[in-house]
């Protein structure tokens, strides 16, 4: 895949599209079974609720909980297990990969789940027509062969390593192809899948409601529950913010709902609520500099400035301590996080350390003003990032006073996004503030292969055939090893600086019980329940 793809992609995934954003209330009229109730905040409506057409965090967070499958998942150890597959095997060229599909799988509507169901999903995505965004995510796919009932084929022009992540995705779910055919342009607020729950009601701006699916199998084995879920609905409400989600929290009127860290010591220790921590982050944040303009074309200045950043008084200034201290070129969520390399390669606090790699350099402070000059270049610097979030300013302020300890001055600039990402390909630029999530170790090919996202990266032939491999190898061990040589060759060239890894916290009830999330931080709704 191309760069720009992925960042299109990452973009959307975020944003959401803004078609198909239903305007009137919906009532499918299912029955409502007994049981007990979940209330889950959402912060905004989905668009639609059909998977070829968004890639939006708020669809996901709907769709992946309640009705669509995936052929594999991957659990809290990263391991790759099958789910609407049972199995899959990888071609000698790694141009295809077979899945051999669980049998006797219905959609709630009562049609077989096949390998019919997934060609059709497949091609609804390769299809022009309906422009998907989920497109971006699968590479060179080219097309999906039905070999029998039970036996699909996914064929690519190049090998596609990323794959095992994407397929994770709920844009990787499956839809009946009765109930698309069915509702055509109206299927994203009729959908049918194989999961848990059926969608029942959908008031816009208000809440979705989902009912328990009575036939469901539950065959994953990070899941405690083997059948129909134990709770009769779930509910969406949409609350956009977390004063008022953390209202509806005491009163009741929510069981759970994601906070951020400036909201939630409100809840934490009181006897009403659990606190349950998702610290399995696939989002990295960092500081990225211009490789080709000095002084950042030294790999010595910028790993001074590494040992210059007290990454834990970041987590705790612009977390309140709700995050990981990285010292990683990769998250931790991601496969193929190494620990090990960033503590013996990477950067932790050490401000003398610092100051030593700048004496050595020539930057010194000569005038006796606390900052340091090399012939006749002051070490004050612009230091770019995104407004919108309290954890930047906050992650900033830190910064600029771990510089200023060590004798270099930089200046924030703040912009909105939109004005922000497009600026990064300034020949002048000299640094900026990053967070980037993403789902899959490739995340260090979109980057930092030369030229990088922003294009100031020069060119380097063994960092980038290590990064290339990344994106074409199929054999997992082989790319475990890849993925350590990336972050070794990055921490020894300090690309950028990591600073800070994000938790997902959610604020439970307290009879809230069973509530766990796999690899990706989905919820596995199936195994939740009330205790009265």
């Amino acid at each position: 895949m191309k760069a720009y793809s992925l960042f299109l992609a990452a973009i959307l995934l975020v944003t959401g599209l803004a078609a198909c954003q239903p305007a009137e209330p919906i009532n499918l009229g299912l029955e409502v079974p007994e049981g007990d109730t979940f209330s889950l905040r959402i912060a905004e409506d989905p668009e639609t609720l059909d998977n070829v057409r968004t890639t939006s965090g708020a669809a996901e967070a709907v769709m992946a909980l309640t009705f669509l499958e995936r052929l594999i998942y991957i659990d809290q150890e990263n391991v790759i297990h099958g789910w609407l597959a049972e199995s899959w095997a990888v071609s000698d060229d790694q141009r295809e990969v077979t899945f051999f599909l669980r049998q006797g799988i219905k959609f709630t509507d009562g049609n077989d789940f096949n390998a019919q169901a997934v060609k059709f999903h497949f091609d609804r995505i390769l299809d022009r027509a309906n422009a998907s965004p989920a497109k971006a995510y699968f590479g060179s796919l080219q097309e999906a062969v039905v070999l029998d009932d039970y036996t699909v084929k996914l064929v690519f022009e190049e090998p596609f390593a990323g794959l095992w992540n994407v397929l994770n995705y709920a844009y990787s779910g499956f839809n009946s192809p009765a109930a698309v055919e069915q509702w055509g342009e109206e299927y994203g607020r009729h959908p049918v899948g194989t999961g848990p729950f059926m969608l029942n009601e959908w008031i816009p701006g208000s809440r979705l409601n989902f009912v328990r699916n009575p036939n469901y199998v539950q065959v994953r084995g990070d899941a405690s529950n083997p059948g129909p879920a134990l709770l009769a609905q779930i509910v969406f409400l949409v609350i956009p913010e977390d004063g008022t989600a953390m209202a509806a929290l005491q009163t009741g009127e929510l069981d759970a709902s994601v906070l951020n860290a400036d909201t939630l010591p409100q809840v934490e220790g009181k006897p009403d609520f659990n606190i349950y921590f998702h610290e399995n982050s696939t989002s990295l944040q960092f500081i990225e500099f211009n490789c080709e303009k000095p002084p950042f074309d030294d790999p010595q200045f910028r790993t001074a400035l590494g040992y210059a950043v007290d990454r834990d008084a970041i987590v705790l200034a612009s977390r309140g301590g709700y995050s990981t201290a990285i010292y990683n070129p990769l998250a931790p969520g991601l496969i193929g996080y190494d620990e090990a390399i960033g503590l013996e390669y990477g950067t932790p606090y050490n401000p003398d350390m610092a100051r030593q790699l700048l004496d050595d350099l020539g930057w010194v402070d000569t005038d006796g003003d606390g900052i340091r000059e090399k012939d006749g270049e002051i070490a004050s610097f612009e230091m770019w990032s995104y407004t919108g979030y309290t954890y930047v300013p906050r992650t900033l302020e830190v910064i600029q006073q771990n510089f200023l300890d060590v004798g270099i001055e930089i200046e924030i600039k703040l912009s909105d996004w939109g004005a922000f990402y497009p600026s990064l390909k300034r020949d002048g630029l000299d640094m900026d503030l990053m967070r980037w999530t993403w789902g899959d170790m490739d995340v260090m090919t979109v980057l930092f292969r030369s030229p990088g996202h922003r294009g100031h990266i020069p060119e380097d032939a063994e960092l980038d055939a290590v990064l290339d491999a990344i994106e074409t190898t199929m054999d997992f061990e082989q790319r475990l090893d890849l993925a350590r040589q990336a972050q070794t060759l990055l921490l020894g060239r300090m690309l950028i600086v990591p600073i800070q890894a994000d938790w997902t916290m959610y604020a439970l009830s307290a009879d809230v019980r069973d509530f766990h999330t796999d690899y990706f931080g989905y919820l596995i709704a199936g195994d939740l329940w009330i205790e009265k």
